[in-house]
C-alpha cells in the first residue's frame, strides 16, 4: 500500500499524538473521579484511544513508514483549558474536540491516499463523533 500525498506521514503521526493525550486525559481523570458514569466513560475512551493508534500505526507501518512517536509537533488550535487539582472533564472533552477537528481536516486535506487509510479515518471520525453525542447525554 503506497500513497502519493507526503503530508499523510505528518498527519497521521499528528493524530497518534492526539490520540495519546486523549489516553493521557482520560487516565488522569478516571485515577480521581468518583463517578462511575465518568469512570465507565474514561475507561471506554481510554480503551478507544489506543485502539485507534495501533490502526494508525499499522497503516504507517504497511506504507513503510515508521510512527513519530514522541514527537507532538502539533499546533494546538484552541486555547488548552487550564486543569485544577480535581477531575476536569473539560480537559478530557477539549481533547476530544480537538481530535474530531484534527480528523475532519485530515480527510479533508489528505488526496491521493490508500483507501485502506481514509475508511480507517473515516470510522474512527464516526466513532468520536457518536462518543461525543452519548457523552453528552450520559453525563
Amino acid at each position: 500500500m503506497k500513497t502519493s500525498d507526503p503530508t499523510f506521514v505528518v498527519r497521521v503521526n499528528e493524530l497518534i499524538a492526539i490520540n495519546n493525550e486523549r489516553f493521557k486525559s482520560y487516565a488522569r481523570a478516571m485515577a480521581k473521579t468518583h463517578d462511575s458514569t465518568f469512570r465507565s466513560l474514561c475507561a471506554q475512551n481510554k480503551e478507544r484511544a489506543i485502539h485507534f493508534n495501533l490502526q494508525l500505526i499499522r497503516l504507517l507501518v504497511e506504507t513503510d513508514h515508521m510512527p513519530e512517536l514522541g514527537h507532538e509537533e502539533f499546533h494546538l488550535a484552541a486555547p488548552f483549558p487550564e486543569e485544577n487539582g480535581g477531575v476536569n472533564r473539560k480537559v478530557c472533552f477539549w481533547w476530544d474536540s480537538l481530535a474530531l477537528k484534527t480528523y475532519q481536516r485530515i480527510i479533508r486535506e489528505l488526496t491521493h491516499i490508500p483507501k485502506e487509510l481514509k475508511r480507517i479515518l473515516l470510522q474512527q471520525q464516526e466513532i468520536l463523533e457518536n462518543d461525543r453525542r452519548y457523552s453528552a447525554i450520559a453525563l
